[in-house]
C-alpha cells in the first residue's frame, strides 16, 4: 500500500503527510477549523495570562500508512512556525516555574513549552528550534527509559503490530486478529491499547508487553536505546541554559492505578535519580498520561508532599498567572493538527470555562479531549 500523499500546505500550515484519522479525530479537527474560521480567539475573550503546551516527539514527517501514534509527533518546521506565530501574537516564552510566579507589568501573556518522556529527537530536532527562538523548554524525563529498564509499551505494541501479519489471542483479552493491512493494524492497535491501559493492572501490563515483544522479536532495551536519550545525552542537554529537566516518574505508570506508597515512590525516586545523574533536583513533575483516570487529586497531593513546587496533567486548560499549584492543565500540540491557525482559540480561558460549564450541566456528553487534549483515543504519554 502506498503512503499517503503530502497535503499542499495552506497559509500558516506546514506541509506534512495526512495522518490516518479516526472519526473522532476528524470531528475534533473540524471543530478546531471552525473555531479558527470564526476567529473564535477574538470573541472568546482575551488570551489567558498563562498557557503550558506539551509535546512528545519532534522529528521529520514519516508518512507511514500505519502510524497510530501520529498525534505524538510534530515536525520541526511546525514547531518553528508555531513559536514564530506565538511570539508575533505577543506571547512571552518562560519556564513553567516562571509562568506560575505573580504577574508583573508587561507579563500578561506567558507560555511555557514542555516535552514528555525524554525522546532523543527532543535534542536532535527540537532544541535547535528552541535556541533559534530563545525559547526555554522543559523535558520531563523518565529515568527507567534512560536506564533501558522500563518498557515504553505504547511504542512497543505499535512496533509489534507493524511487524505482525497476525496477533494471537490473549486468554481473557483480545481475540486473534489478522493484521495484514493498515486498517487491520489500526483496529488491532485500538483493541490492544484499550486492553493494556484499562483491563489489566500496571504489573500485568508490563509483563504482557514483555511476552508480546519476546514472541514477535522486539527488543525492548534496543527500542528504548533507539528512541530515548541516555544519561550522557540528558546531561548534555541539561547544560543548555534554555533547558530544564523535570521528573516524569521512574517507570511511567498510571499513578492513579498504583497503591499510594508505590505512587509516592515513583515520584520520589525519579527526582532522586535525576539529581544523581545531572546534579540538579527537579522541582516540577509531569504526570504520565495525565488524563483523569491516570492522575487525580491524590496524585496532586503526593506531588506536593514530595516537595515538587508544581505538577502537571495533560487535561486541557489555561493557568492564571501566579497560581502555583498541582494538577495544573497543559494543552497538547497534536501531530494530527499541524496548523498554527487552529491553536489561538485554545489559549482563550473562556473556551475551557464554557466546556466545563457544558460538561457540568449535562449538555456536553462524553469526555473532554484529554488524550491528547486536541483529540485522539490513544494515550497521551
Amino acid at each position: 500500500m502506498n503512503p499517503p500523499r503530502p497535503v499542499p500546505p495552506a497559509p500558516g500550515q506546514i506541509g506534512f503527510p495526512r495522518p490516518r484519522l479516526s472519526r473522532r479525530d476528524r470531528l475534533i479537527g473540524g471543530g478546531l477549523r471552525l473555531l479558527a474560521a470564526l476567529k473564535a480567539a477574538r470573541w472568546l475573550g482575551a488570551p489567558a495570562a498563562g498557557v503550558i503546551v506539551t509535546l512528545h516527539h519532534v522529528r521529520p514527517a514519516r508518512g507511514a500508512d500505519f502510524d497510530p501514534l501520529s498525534h505524538l509527533s510534530v515536525t520541526p518546521e511546525f514547531l518553528d512556525r508555531f513559536l514564530s506565530e506565538m511570539a508575533r501574537a505577543g506571547w512571552r516564552f518562560v519556564t513553567p516555574t516562571e509562568l506560575l510566579e505573580p504577574a508583573g507589568a508587561g507579563a500578561l501573556r506567558r507560555m511555557a513549552v514542555t516535552l514528555d518522556d525524554g525522546y532523543r529527537d527532543n535534542s536532535e530536532h527540537a532544541a535547535p528550534v528552541f535556541r533559534r527562538h530563545g525559547c526555554p523548554f522543559t523535558i520531563y524525563v523518565t529515568p527507567g527509559f534512560c536506564d533501558r529498564s522500563a518498557e515504553i509499551w505504547w511504542e512497543a505494541i505499535t512496533l509489534v503490530i507493524a511487524r505482525a501479519d497476525r496477533m494471537e489471542a490473549e486468554p481473557g483479552g483480545p481475540p486473534a486478529l489478522v493484521t495484514r493491512t493498515a486498517d487491520q493494524k489500526d483496529a488491532a492497535f485500538r483493541i490492544w491499547v484499550d486492553y493494556l491501559a484499562g483491563s489489566v493492572d500496571e504489573t500485568q501490563q508490563r509483563q504482557l508487553i514483555r511476552r508480546l515483544c519476546d514472541r514477535h522479536g522486539v527488543d525492548l532495551r534496543a527500542l528504548a536505546a533507539d528512541l530515548v536519550m541516555d544519561w550522557d545525552e540528558v546531561r548534555a542537554i541539561a547544560r543548555d541554559p534554555l533547558c530544564t529537566i523535570g521528573a516524569h516518574t521512574m517507570t511511567h505508570p498510571a499513578l492513579k492505578r498504583l497503591p499510594e506508597p508505590e505512587a509516592r515512590r515513583e515520584m520520589r525516586e525519579s527526582a532522586d535519580r535525576i539529581e544523581q545523574e545531572t546534579g540538579t533536583r527537579p522541582t516540577t513533575l509531569a504526570f504520565p498520561y495525565g488524563y483523569s483516570t491516570a492522575a487525580g487529586p491524590r496524585e496532586a497531593r503526593l506531588a506536593a508532599e514530595e516537595g515538587f513546587v508544581a505538577s502537571f496533567t495533560t487535561r486541557p486548560g489555561c493557568v492564571p498567572l501566579g497560581r502555583a499549584g498541582h494538577g495544573l492543565p497543559r494543552i497538547s500540540l497534536n501531530g494530527n493538527y499541524q496548523d498554527v491557525r487552529l491553536y489561538p482559540a485554545l489559549f482563550a480561558p473562556n473556551l475551557w470555562r464554557l466546556a466545563g460549564w457544558l460538561k457540568k450541566s449535562g449538555i456536553r456528553r462524553g469526555h473532554p479531549p484529554a488524550a491528547p487534549s486536541t483529540g485522539s483515543p490513544h494515550p497521551q504519554v
